[in-house]
């Protein structure tokens, strides 16, 4: 028996010797030893690997780098481009590839408590009053898109036109590096100054999908920059005010690169006890008309939107008060209709 588990060791990989140690091995018997170890001489296999209960309070960059961080403290390192991570305003989870041995993967979840009782990972990853979860995810990971929640585009594919709510940019060359930063200052105070909408990077101005060259890398760093632009932005925005989304595009042409359509999506602002005009990191303000921006804006204009906005609240004020009005001329005729009306009461 103890040559056989001597030749167990040197195939197991040295993280997982460290975490289990010789003395935890499973003495087998001799007759099913070969058929038992067998799993641990098979090659290591993919999975995908759900981790839940993550502080929605970070942003998704730096969600990523804790849990890559987290992964490498448990003795699995990941490629950043491996992780999946998926925000909303109250949960945030991610699903991370990772080739292991199932049994290596099986250990995390113990692993992962002996790890924060040491006080080796952030507890603050962990949502507040909640334990972080890692279990491995169901159904293969093609099925990644869909647990995702994304949708896929196919290129040539028709969207429509440009609207007062939507904005296409072809983004060919080097788009991300040069004119998208400036397109997000634009197009954000825009939409914020007016209903809300959505800049499509990869579309033509024809509607058609033709997709960019958007890798893993490109995608953290279009994250990055949206949110130190936003950051400056004034009044304050908040993280639930817009949405990044990398849409892949499917095309008959291979390409070394994955291609994606990007789209940054403000939303419409919440009412407001006074009208707000929002202004970028740079203090330029921007409106947005019918399928064009107007802006920079000069103090004049400033001041005229200023005045058409009041003048809008103001125009609501009065029809509140005219239907006030009215419903009380209503009452005063019924009351003078029916008249004083006598009542008896019978107290038991």
């Amino acid at each position: 028996m103890t040559p056989m588990k001597r030749s167990v060791q040197t195939q197991v990989s040295e993280p997982f010797t460290e975490s289990w140690g010789e003395e935890s091995l499973p003495e087998l018997p001799a007759e099913q030893s070969l058929t038992e170890y067998s799993d641990l001489e098979e090659a290591p296999s993919a999975h995908t690997l759900y981790v839940g209960h993550l502080n929605p309070q970070f942003s998704v960059p730096v969600l990523a780098c804790l849990l890559r961080d987290t992964l490498e403290r448990l003795e699995m390192p990941v490629a950043r481009e491996h992780i999946e991570v998926v925000r909303r305003p109250r949960k945030a989870y991610a699903l991370v590839q990772v080739t292991v041995h199932r049994d290596t993967l099986a250990s995390l979840p113990w692993r992962l408590q002996t790890a924060l009782e040491e006080h080796l990972i952030l507890k603050e990853l962990a949502a507040r009053g909640k334990e972080l979860l890692l279990s491995e995810a169901q159904g293969p990971f093609s099925h990644r898109e869909q647990i995702v929640g994304k949708d896929q585009l196919f290129q040539g594919a028709f969207l429509g036109s440009e609207t007062r709510n939507m904005e296409f940019k072809r983004g060919s060359g080097e788009y991300l590096s040069l004119a998208f930063k400036h397109h997000v200052r634009r197009y954000v105070c825009a939409f914020l100054n007016s209903e809300g909408g959505s800049l499509l990077v990869g579309v033509e101005d024809s509607g058609l999908v033709q997709g960019i060259r958007c890798s893993h890398r490109d995608e953290d760093r279009a994250r990055l920059l949206v949110d130190s632009i936003l950051q400056g932005f004034k009044p304050q925005i908040f993280p639930d005010a817009y949405t990044l989304t990398f849409i892949p595009v499917i095309s008959t042409s291979e390409t070394s690169v994955p291609l994606k359509v990007i789209r940054l999506t403000v939303h419409t602002p919440k009412a407001q006890s006074q009208p707000q005009l929002y202004q970028t990191d740079q203090g330029e303000v921007f409106l947005r008309r019918d399928g064009s921006i107007q802006g920079p804006l000069s103090a004049s204009a400033i001041q005229e939107w200023c005045r058409q906005r009041w003048l809008v609240e103001l125009g609501k004020l009065e029809e509140k008060m005219k239907a006030l009005t009215m419903e009380k001329e209503q009452l005063q005729q019924q009351l003078q209709q029916h008249g004083p009306v006598s009542c008896t009461c019978c107290v038991l």
